[in-house]
This record gives structure tokens, C-alpha cells and sequence, in this order.
């Protein structure tokens, strides 16, 4: 394996590292809500907000800490950020009280904010052109793995020893820490070389704004969606509940595959050409859900699914390019604004459910803002590739 292969390895495994410990909290929560009972805390929303804080903390933590290594400020390095995430969560093991799991909730998305500009500067770093959108998709998949494990390793640890078992949460977090503690931790100061094909060698603000503008419409219906899934299937679809599950986690990893499709595809075509086709897909594949019958609706889902997480890695390598001098500000804004705007669609979609008096038209009224997204994206200023050959 080259240099290069390597250290996309290790920063992928620390991003899915990191991204792992995110969804602890919401599956931990029903072992904890007796606890919560006990102390006298028996509001859903209080026990909701242990869980949104960590979603919530990206959106701050993230574009100021990018704003800060971009100008040669102070950077944690990526060891020690999978190692204060991992190390915050495994402390729920012991610790019930709401108030003290709060700051650990709070100090686990700070450690994980703190990560991904640092990492994803790196790679902006080494990688060119022709091959970022393929190296920050890879970096991208080792996310989601991360991510999509966590539900199933914390419900086999809580079945086995109940919730003292999370503290051996801790030891993928050491392992991972230590192997990325032989390479290097932080960016170059210095910015990598713009592509002055693409941005003229000066930050785009107009073009970096827009994109926000879409990523934050993409992110809100896909995470608007999934929070409801489950309940929109089985209650309204008539769906069994095992085999709603089973989709829903299928929806979650054919984005994961599309990331990695779309991102490819973007390095050969164009990042506007792919950006546009993703956008636009996404529409009759969202609807498809609530129009089709079944099976069609739940094969609808899966390709939903694909459409709506396929430009997710591109977002970010588009803004990375059109602010050439200021990368990590562009990765923690492109990343964690629309990761904390998506932590409010679950409650004004339930909001506007209880307003509508139905839950599955509120949901598919979401296929407007994607509509939204193809008429945007049409206007991004960002040169088209394949239209230029």
C-alpha cells in the first residue's frame, strides 16, 4: 500500500471512528430515560436534547475551528480528537446523572467537530482535481460505516451486560487513536494550490453561500425523512416493523455506496453535471415513496436514499475549491451548518404534522425543497466540465 493509500486508510478508520460515537446517545436513551425518571427529568424533550445537542454542537464548533486553522491557530490533532469523543461517551457506562451525561454530550460533538476540518484539510491537501472528489468520498465511506455500526454494537453490548458494557466503547476509540498517532496530525499551515480553473485563485463567497444554501436543503429532507421513516412505513404503509428497519438501514447504506459513486463520477464529469443529476433523481425517487405501491415504494426508498446522500461528498469538495485560502473554514461550514439545521427537522416536521393532521403529506411536501435544489443548482456559479468539452 502507497503513502497516499495509507493515509486515506487512516484518516477514513478515524472518521468512522469518530462518526461512531454519534449515534450512542439515541440508542442508549431508552436504558437511560429511568434513570432520567428517577432524578425527576420525564420530559421526551429533555431526553430529545441529549440527543440533538450532539448534532446541534457541529454547526458552531466546526466553521470556527476551521476559520482558526486557517489562519495558523491552534489545532487539535486528529488522535486526540477520536480519543476526547471516544472517551466522552464511554463515560456513560457510569455516569446517569442527565446534567453531567449533558457536558459529556457536549464534549464528545466538540471533539468530533474539532476532527473533520483538520482531517478533511489534509486531504484537500494532498489530493488534486482530478482525484479530490474519489479521496474525500473514500474518507466519506469510512464515516458511514462508523456511523451505521454504532446502533447494532451498543444493542448487542446493552442485550449482553446492560449499560455498564459501554464502557468497552472505549477501546476502538484507543486503537484507532494510537494508529493515527503515527502519522501526521494536522494541516500544513500553508493552503494547497487552487484550482484556478474553478475559482480563479480568490475565494467565491456567492458560490460558497449557494452551495450551503443547497447542501442544508438536501441534508433537511434526507434527516427530516429518516427521523419519521420507521413510523411513516408502519403506520401508513402498513409495513411489518422488522422489514421497515431493514429498509431504513438499507436507505442509510445506499447513500453510503452513492457517495463514493457520485464523487468518482465527479472527477470525470463535472461537479455541477453530477450535482444536477443527483438533485434532480432525488425528486421522483422521494415521491415514489408515498405514490408507488408497495414493493415499488420501499424500492423507491432505496433509490431515494442513493440520490439524496449522492452529493454530499461533492458539496464539500465544491466549496473546498471555490475558497482556496480558506479550507477548513469551507469544510466545518459546508459540514456542520447543514448537520445542525438537520437536527430541527425532525421537531418542525412533527410540528407541521401535528398542525396538518397527517404525517405522510408533510413528509412529501419535502420533495418541494429538493425541486428547490435543481432550480438553485442550475444558477450555481461553478463551470461545467462536460459542457466545456
Amino acid at each position: 500500500m502507497n503513502h497516499l493509500a495509507k493515509r486515506i486508510a487512516v484518516l477514513a478508520a478515524g472518521h468512522g471512528a469518530v462518526d461512531f460515537y454519534l449515534p450512542v446517545i439515541s440508542a442508549a436513551l431508552p436504558v437511560l430515560l429511568p434513570f432520567f425518571a428517577a432524578q425527576g427529568i420525564t420530559s421526551y424533550a429533555m431526553a430529545g436534547f441529549l440527543v440533538t445537542i450532539i448534532n446541534i454542537i457541529p454547526a458552531v464548533v466546526q466553521p470556527v475551528a476551521g476559520w482558526i486553522q486557517d489562519r495558523g491557530g491552534w489545532t487539535l490533532g486528529t488522535s486526540w480528537c477520536v480519543l476526547m469523543t471516544a472517551v466522552a461517551i464511554s463515560c456513560f457506562a457510569f455516569v446517569q446523572n442527565y446534567w453531567l451525561l449533558l457536558g459529556l454530550a457536549v464534549v464528545a460533538g466538540i471533539g468530533n467537530s474539532l476532527f473533520h476540518p483538520n482531517a478533511y484539510q489534509q486531504i484537500y491537501q494532498f489530493s488534486t482535481p482530478t482525484n479530490r472528489g474519489t479521496l474525500l468520498s473514500l474518507f466519506s465511506i469510512g464515516g458511514s460505516f462508523g456511523y451505521g455500526a454504532a446502533p447494532l454494537v451498543v444493542g448487542a453490548l446493552l442485550v449482553w451486560a446492560g449499560l455498564p458494557a459501554l464502557i468497552y466503547l472505549i477501546i476502538p476509540g484507543i486503537i484507532v487513536a494510537f494508529i493515527i498517532s503515527r502519522f501526521p496530525q494536522k494541516p500544513m499551515h500553508e493552503p494547497a494550490v487552487a484550482d484556478r480553473s474553478v475559482s480563479g485563485g480568490s475565494a467565491n463567497w456567492r458560490c460558497a453561500g449557494l452551495m450551503l444554501g443547497l447542501s442544508s436543503l438536501r441534508t433537511w429532507v434526507y434527516y427530516g425523512f429518516l427521523a419519521f421513516a420507521t413510523v411513516y412505513l408502519t403506520t401508513y404503509a402498513g409495513v411489518e416493523y422488522f422489514v421497515a428497519t431493514l429498509f431504513v438501514t438499507g436507505m442509510f447504506y445506499a447513500g453510503m455506496i452513492a457517495t463514493l459513486v457520485a464523487a468518482v463520477s465527479s472527477d470525470k464529469v463535472g461537479r455541477k453535471e453530477v450535482l444536477l443529476i443527483s438533485y434532480a433523481c432525488s425528486v421522483p425517487a422521494y415521491l415514489g415513496i408515498f405514490l408507488l405501491p408497495a414493493p415499488f415504494s420501499l424500492l423507491s426508498l432505496l433509490a431515494a436514499g442513493f440520490f439524496l446522500m449522492a452529493p454530499a461528498t461533492i458539496e464539500i469538495a465544491t466549496v473546498q475549491e471555490m475558497m482556496p485560502g480558506s479550507v477548513g473554514l469551507a469544510s466545518g461550514i459546508v459540514i456542520g451548518i447543514p448537520l445542525g439545521v438537520s437536527a430541527f427537522a425532525s421537531l418542525v416536521i412533527g410540528v407541521l404534522a401535528d398542525i396538518v393532521g397527517s404525517m405522510p403529506e408533510v413528509l412529501m411536501m419535502q420533495a418541494i425543497l429538493m425541486a428547490a435544489t435543481v432550480v438553485l443548482c442550475i444558477f450555481l456559479p461553478y463551470p461545467l466540465k462536460l459542457w466545456s468539452r
